[in-house]
């Protein structure tokens, strides 16, 4: 759990699939993003998750060139595509696939080699209370729960290349100024999933 200084532990699973990339050459292609699906009832985050993504890239310890989510969604529109997008999106709903007819045209829209399929799996808060020493105060702990997973899809073949997902509980009290606000627990997971990116490519080898 994080604690107010902002540490803590974040459990995280890392998948590639059976196409190996270069993760020297990734950093030398743009990256298109495309809007966070999220789980029942969960639809109001997903503008926050996705500004969350877009925080922790511009982080990252080997800087990619990823376009923002307006930015995909806006040239997906001007390319007049928003149909099939919408179309790939609803497969990917119901079946966890991206149409690869979809990934070729959106790819060649917007010309980028991978696009960046970000999940918010879950996300839960509870609130418990225990009596200070003495049992002078009552205190109440916030428990945040998050799940969020991040795959890399390959717009020319159709396979999901790369894959994270991790998940982050952060116990405090619930006090206005201890408070770590939603898209900051966010951001601090996604930034750990996109470690996994480059696992075993060090900063020297990005040139």
């Amino acid at each position: 759990m994080w604690d107010r200084s902002g540490n803590g532990e974040k459990k995280r699973r890392s998948i590639r699939g059976p196409y190996h990339y270069n993760q020297a050459t990734l950093r030398q292609e743009q990256v298109g993003v495309l809007s966070t699906t999220v789980g029942f009832g969960l639809e109001g985050y997903a503008h926050q998750v996705s500004h969350s993504l877009a925080s922790a890239l511009t982080q990252t310890r080997i800087p990619l060139k990823s376009l923002t989510v307006q930015d995909t969604l806006s040239r997906i529109n001007m390319e007049g595509l928003t149909g099939e997008y919408a179309d790939m999106v609803s497969t990917y709903t119901r079946t966890g696939i991206l149409d690869r007819k979809g990934l070729e045209q959106i790819g060649r829209a917007l010309h980028v080699a991978y696009l960046f399929q970000p999940v918010l799996a879950s996300f839960t808060q509870s609130m418990s209370s225990r009596l200070s020493i003495l049992g002078l105060r009552i205190l109440q702990t916030r428990v945040t729960f998050l799940r969020l997973t991040l795959q890399l899809w390959d717009t020319r073949t159709g396979e999901i290349i790369w894959e994270s997902s991790g998940e982050a509980t952060l116990a405090a009290e619930d006090v206005r100024e201890s408070r770590i606000p939603f898209d900051e627990i966010a951001r601090r997971l996604w930034s750990h999933l996109l470690d996994d990116l480059f696992t075993g490519l060090t900063v020297e080898e990005q040139h």
